[in-house]
């Protein structure tokens, strides 16, 4: 494999070190993920390759970066102020045409403007700020293994240089920015020197003459967010390290960590007024109201820890009428947070990633995640391959390979080092590879996510393709009584999750595998079992919906599924009616809902719902089964038996999968890979669903799976009692009864 200049060879042992399960990861997420490969192709462009504006400055490519070179042109300030221990040795002067004065007016402006060389290539005036003027807590220069944590100003990373770029596009284009991350990228620093540069300089472009006061916020759910070694504390220690340092605008008129509030400027003593710049740094702690976030008007807010917030798409949505005029936003906000905690849900987090253009979020294409498709936007994300600690270079470009090794290394310890199953997730979730690792949920759920995701991407390379044997339409009863099935391409099935909106909500039959009769042209009886997610109601002011789905228990696979909630209830009913007939499935229900028994039993098709499985008595979650009504069939709804269905599930995902058995494709190697059941689900929706599930959400199809899983127990222990009574042992058999004292030994 050939890489640019940038990136470390591949050991030639490398797959005894990593082992074959991880190297063959390691080799997958070079191959599968478009922004790894972009960073490592040996055809990768320099600055002389990129296209230019009209102003002679290259057109950054983020999705596609180039080769960063001579990084420290941008970064003179810096360089001298750790030399000499000041930035220049002119001397003060105030008067406007003096050496001293334009020196800081060129600095300022740079901060403002940012800073352009001759071949192009140029930086934004919050990166140029950051670099030069915002000292930050790092690792220091150490020949010993020991990291040591020093003071000093930021080494150039190109994953700065693509952030501060999508931030300047954001910017331009009137839409706002949503980064996802690895932890330990510095995004507070960032955050807090953004501010600094704000409440010292102001905004870019406008003359000091007619520069307004202006007011930055940094938001967070909590207020130890902010403040306990937060934005605000990184705010804080760059605004003083400017006040011994530089002449810029010192005297402050608020000045208070513990009220988050900071005002720049002082009292005139003739008019005894306010004066100065007058600009502002407030810290806004919603604490579970979202309606804090509304008014908050400035060209700059912060949103930390976006993934601990409760309520976050709400307070999102408050907050942009202060900051937007129609379509276009006229102050940048921008929210971050990283995985891997336990408190964190990120569902919110990944909504807003994954769907920016609902939130005026600025949508890159997403080359991230592996088989994202050529349509599929995210936001910027911030990998733990780009500029992981000693993988870099001078100039900042990232060794992404030599990164990935020791990420996967790591992963490899962890995985077969420790006994805690959550570990590794934990792990992905802190240092992930791919956004859809970052949101992996370290508790909470017993669904194999990672394995899930995996399979996700895998079939929505080519969608069409994986679509394309399914049948959508509709199933109909003949004059004769007959279920039948037709095509319908005027309705389409939900296939995502969740769904926007309450509208268009109908959906329809999907066929993944349609019955399979005997010789007798009938569809037998057993083979076939169904479990539903039902509802009374005939409207919702949620996106609630009904789900049904059918198993083949000969080949343990899902072979159909509605999930939809038609015009009324009662067509849902007569929905799951058609489709347990079309089938001749047993199904299985929630019973604390009465509606769909009342249908089935004026259908004269109860037979179609089962008895209140006996399993659930033997295991004492329910009491007797009652032996009439509604509460003779199904199952009760509850917590335990709930939970129960999705560890029947989940056991269900992990199993083999029925006959299907994989041949590696290197042909030296002799094991088979073993296929699992959810490698055979054809429900995209039931997929999503399962990833994203959480106990607070409502997963229509996860619940219908639930009643389907108990029903498959049921049936498997009642055939496995059966077989006991029926079967004797091979001792049983007359020959070795005739001959059992020939046998004693």
């Amino acid at each position: 494999m050939k890489f640019n200049k940038t990136q470390s060879e591949v050991p030639k042992d490398l797959k005894d070190i990593l082992g074959r399960e991880f190297f063959g990861e390691f080799m997958e997420v070079l191959e599968d993920i478009p922004y790894i490969s972009n960073l490592i192709s040996s055809d990768r462009r320099r600055v002389i390759d990129m296209p230019k504006d009209d102003y002679g400055k290259i057109i950054v490519d983020v999705e596609n970066p180039h080769i960063l070179e001579n990084m420290d042109y941008f970064r003179e300030a810096a360089i001298t102020f750790k030399e000499t221990g000041k930035y220049t040795n002119l001397v003060p002067n105030s008067h406007p045409n003096s050496e001293y004065y334009r020196f800081w007016q060129e600095e300022a402006r740079r901060c403002r403007e940012g800073m352009i060389r001759e071949d192009g290539e140029w930086i934004t005036g919050l990166n140029y700020f950051y670099w030069n003027y915002s000292p930050i807590l790092k690792v220091g220069e150490d020949d010993t293994e020991l990291a040591v944590k020093v003071r000093g100003f930021p080494n150039p990373w190109d994953g700065d240089y693509a952030y501060y770029h999508y931030i300047e596009k954001c910017r331009r284009s009137g839409k706002h920015g949503n980064v996802l991350k690895a932890r330990g990228r510095g995004y507070s620093y960032k955050g807090g020197s953004g501010l600094a540069k704000y409440f010292k300089l102001g905004d870019r472009h406008t003359p000091r003459e007619s520069r307004r006061e202006q007011a930055v916020f940094a938001i967070a759910n909590e207020k130890e967010y902010l403040t306990k070694d937060g934005v605000l504390n990184k705010f804080v220690s760059n605004v003083t390290f400017l006040d011994k340092n530089t002449p810029w605008p010192r005297a402050k008129l608020k000045d208070s960590l513990n009220d988050m509030h900071w005002r720049m400027g002082y009292i005139n003593r003739k008019t005894k007024d306010e004066s100065g710049t007058l600009n502002e740094v407030i810290g806004v702690s919603l604490k579970n109201d979202a309606q804090k976030a509304r008014g908050k008007r400035g060209p700059y807010i912060i949103w930390e820890e976006m993934g601990k917030f409760p309520d976050l798409l709400t307070a999102w949505m408050v907050a942009r009428p202060s900051v937007e005029s129609g379509n276009r936003a006229f102050g940048t906000m921008i929210a971050y947070g990283t995985g891997g905690t336990d408190e964190a849900d990120f569902s919110a987090a990944e909504e807003m990633f994954y769907n920016p253009n609902g939130y005026n979020i600025l949508g890159l294409q997403n080359v991230f995640d592996r088989g994202a498709g050529s349509n599929s936007l995210c936001a910027f994300f911030s990998p733990e391959y780009m500029n992981r600690e000693d993988c870099y270079d001078e100039n900042g470009n990232s060794d992404v390979i030599k990164a990935l090794i020791e990420i996967m290394e790591a992963r490899k310890t962890i995985k077969y080092g420790t006994s805690d199953p959550n570990a590794l997730t934990q792990a992905k979730a802190e240092a992930p590879i791919t956004p859809q690792e970052a949101v992996l949920r370290k508790g909470g759920t017993i669904f194999p996510v990672s394995d899930l995701k995996d399979y996700l991407a895998d079939v929505s390379v080519n969608e069409g393709a994986f679509f394309a044997p399914h049948y959508v339409g509709r199933i109909s009863i003949s004059s004769d009584g007959e279920a039948r099935f037709k095509l319908d391409n005027s309705i389409m099935p939900i296939r995502e999750f969740p769904i926007k909106d309450n509208l268009n909500k109908e959906g329809a039959i999907e066929i993944f595998q349609l019955p399979i009769k005997n010789a007798n042209g009938e569809v037998p009886r057993y083979r076939y079992i169904g479990g539903c997610d039902t509802y009374d109601d005939d409207h919702s002011t949620t996106t609630s919906l009904g789900s049904v789905f059918i198993m083949d228990r000969i080949t343990d696979s899902i072979v159909a599924e509605y999930t939809g909630r038609p015009r009324t209830a009662n067509e849902f009913y007569e929905i799951v009616y058609r489709l347990g007939k079309f089938y001749n499935a047993l199904i299985n229900y929630e019973n604390d809902k009465k509606g769909l028994f009342g249908y089935f039993s004026n259908r004269r098709a109860l037979y179609l719902l089962c008895d209140t499985p006996e399993i659930l008595k033997s295991m004492e979650m329910i009491k007797a089964p009652v032996l009439y009504g509604n509460k003779a069939k199904g199952s009760p709804s509850g917590v335990q038996i709930n939970a129960w269905g999705r560890i029947l599930q989940a056991d269900y995902l992990l199993e083999p999968a029925y006959g299907a058995l994989a041949r590696g494709e290197d042909k030296e190697e002799e094991e088979d890979e073993i296929l699992l059941n959810l490698h055979t689900i054809r429900s995209i929706g039931y997929i999503k669903e399962l990833i994203k599930w959480n106990p607070d959400g409502n997963f229509d199809r996860i619940s219908a799976m639930g009643m389907l899983m108990i029903l498959r127990e049921e049936l498997l222990k009642r055939d496995v009692t059966e077989f006991k009574r029926r079967t004797k042992t091979v001792l049983d058999d007359p020959f070795f009864m005739r001959h059992e004292r020939r046998l004693i030994i």
